[in-house]
């Protein structure tokens, strides 16, 4: 009924629009000197040039998650017999409710604390891991793009385990960072392209669990014991920055105490250092718990002002690790269920060139260790009820404490999302 009506509008429309567009100019404003009056004069009415470029402010989104691992339990729950008795296996299922949150950002990038090393080298467990390699192309599937590889567990498979890894990774089509196949790479800064903003990733470890990295071999991993001498850190910012970066995105996997949720002055120092020298972004892992979100304020230089942003550490992704007061392996804390999944937006102003995280939110996630470990987000969780996503009434009341207690945890230092 109502397509004659339109025809005749766009009929009218056209006329009118052959007539002239002076007719339809719009009118001044009421009252010129109205303060709450926001039009702006013409650029040359400023002092300024006409030919002048109009600003453009591009924005990306990263996602950052922590450890991802391969524990006897995860592997069991993920093996699949097929119908001729040979055997593969299928983590697919631990991502079907945090995939949607995975594949939103520009980049998804996480922490993996084990290998890939292949069957050939057996697949093995705590405390020194070789998971199923089928885990690359599930991450894939599931959202990842980059992953850290430079863990204390780089090596439980030896350099040709690091090497296995790195191309299982590749074959399945993601990047990684940290660990290397020739000195070539690893001096070669990652730089990211997102939405115009160039973003280099670096990945360091504090300890490679008191296996040496076998001469020759110094370039197949970002190794700096105990975080001591962090000139090598210092002097790959320099090379990203060099190389046209306009964020800097620094993955560390440090802390010397396991499951305590702050960090210590020593990694409070380190990181201020690490910004000062030219970093926007650190993402901390290892202890396996979560730790707070700090902002960090640039003192000194050209860059005195700004703002970065610290997560001292994400705690478990993808885990089988849960409260054990006792032996044989003690842990402290449920919190060790639970993940803290980082968000930061950043904006470039292209007529200045000047890039910035202009804003930062987190999410907490926790692993339903009886179905399969599913990874929940908890604020969907609570939203929606227990019932679907497999939870008894007493794995609820867990889940919701730990998460109050890891809350607790993250804003310990005053975060709160906006740089300001």
């Amino acid at each position: 009924m109502r397509r004659g009506y339109l025809l005749g509008l766009i009929i009218i429309a056209v006329v009118l629009a052959l007539i002239g567009t002076t007719l339809f100019s719009p009118p001044p404003p009421a009252n010129e000197n109205n303060e709450n009056n926001h039009t702006a004069p013409p650029a040359h009415e400023n002092g300024g040039n006409e030919d002048d470029p109009e600003p453009e402010i591009r924005s990306a989104t990263i996602l950052a998650v922590g450890d991802i691992m391969g524990h006897r339990y995860q592997v069991e729950q993920a093996q699949v017999v097929n119908a001729d008795g040979s055997v593969s296996y299928n983590f697919r299922p631990s991502f079907d409710f945090i995939a949607p949150y995975l594949m939103e950002p520009d980049l998804t990038v996480g922490v993996l604390e084990t290998t890939l090393a292949g069957a050939e080298r057996g697949y093995s467990y705590y405390p020194n891991f070789n998971t199923p390699e089928e885990l690359a192309a599930n991450l894939k599937d599931a959202g990842f793009d980059l992953l850290a590889t430079a863990t204390n567990h780089s090596l439980d498979k030896g350099i040709s385990g690091l090497q296995a890894t790195i191309e299982n990774l590749r074959a399945a089509g993601l990047e990684n960072v940290g660990t290397y196949l020739s000195p070539e790479e690893q001096q070669t800064p990652l730089i990211k392209d997102l939405n115009g903003i160039k973003v280099a990733f670096l990945a360091y470890t504090e300890t490679t669990n008191g296996i040496p990295v076998p001469a020759g071999h110094e370039y197949a991993i970002n190794f700096i014991p105990g975080m001591q001498d962090i000139s090598p850190l210092m002097q790959e910012i320099e090379r990203a920055r060099a190389a046209g970066a306009d964020i800097v995105a620094v993955l560390l996997h440090w802390g010397p105490v396991e499951y305590q949720t702050t960090p210590t002055d020593f990694q409070r120092q380190r990181a201020r250092q690490i910004i000062e020298a030219g970093a926007d972004l650190i993402l901390g892992s290892h202890v396996h718990i979560i730790q707070p979100l700090e902002w960090i304020t640039v003192q000194e230089g050209e860059r005195a002002g700004r703002k970065a942003l610290v997560a001292y550490s994400m705690g478990n992704f993808f885990t089988n690790q849960h409260y054990s007061p006792g032996p044989p392996n003690y842990i402290p804390s449920p919190g060790v269920q639970c993940g803290l999944m980082v968000q930061v937006e950043l904006q470039k102003d292209t007529a200045t060139g000047e890039a910035v995280i202009s804003d930062a939110g987190y999410r907490i996630s926790w692993v339903h260790r009886h179905w399969q470990h599913r990874i929940l987000p908890v604020d969907e969780v609570i939203e929606r009820g227990r019932e679907q996503y497999n939870l008894n009434e007493e794995e609820f009341q867990e889940m919701q404490s730990s998460t109050n207690q890891m809350i607790a945890v993250v804003e310990n230092y005053g975060f709160s999302g906006e740089n300001q």
